[in-house]
């Protein structure tokens, strides 16, 4: 991410994130918390999405202290979800505020790492008073996406108040992901949401006592 400030300062940070996806449309994504020490492993939160036993799966790996503990929650199938109904179409919002005027335009193709790639950019514009601005804020929304693996290989949002932040696919294989990688390791104790929140209550009052 990138902030520039109103001065021409720029603040750049930089975190990675890995992505694994089989062809059930299993996702696996870690998220670094810490630098391993000593030459250890990082310390990474897990996140596992499967759509085939419908369930929602979290644990951390790479802490060499700590419970070994994976949290697994049960999701409703798409098919049992309550639709919503459509919002009705509405001019302003409720508060009278002016609504914020978007257009989406497509950019052509462009190559990745030798793929091809379709390119699309939505425009937001925040008319004045709708932030307490006054004059109209524009922030970009640029995606570039790949029909052949089925990915969003980058993203970039450019917004005057927050700066300038890209996501961007850095390095991928096609080859079929090991399927250990969306089960929590050996050692680690499944426990379900309401289990998980119990326990943490009985510590919380623990700890009052």
């Amino acid at each position: 991410m990138e902030r520039r400030l109103a001065d021409g300062t720029r603040i750049s940070r930089q975190g990675h994130h890995s992505v694994a996806r089989d062809a059930e449309g299993r996702v696996r994504v870690e998220r670094r918390m810490a630098r391993g020490e000593n030459g250890g492993p990082d310390v990474v939160m897990v996140f596992v999405v499967d759509p085939v036993a419908h369930t929602f799966a979290t644990w951390v790996q790479g802490q060499n202290n700590g419970p070994k503990t994976a949290i697994i929650v049960k999701v409703p199938d798409k098919q049992s979800r309550p639709q919503p109904k459509a919002a009705p179409a509405q001019t302003a919002t409720p508060t009278g505020r002016p609504p914020l005027v978007a257009t989406t335009e497509n950019l052509g193709t462009d190559t990745i790492d030798g793929l091809p790639v379709t390119v699309s950019r939505t425009t937001t514009i925040v008319p004045v008073g709708r932030a307490g601005n006054d004059a109209p804020i524009t922030r970009t929304h640029e995606v570039w996406t790949s029909s052949d693996l089925k990915l969003v290989m980058k993203e970039q949002w450019d917004d005057p108040r927050s700066g300038e932040l890209t996501v961007e696919l850095d390095k991928f294989s096609r080859a079929e992901p090991d399927p250990a990688l969306f089960r929590p390791p050996a050692g680690y104790v499944v426990k379900g949401l309401q289990e998980s929140l119990k326990e943490m209550e009985e510590k919380l009052n623990d700890s009052q006592n």
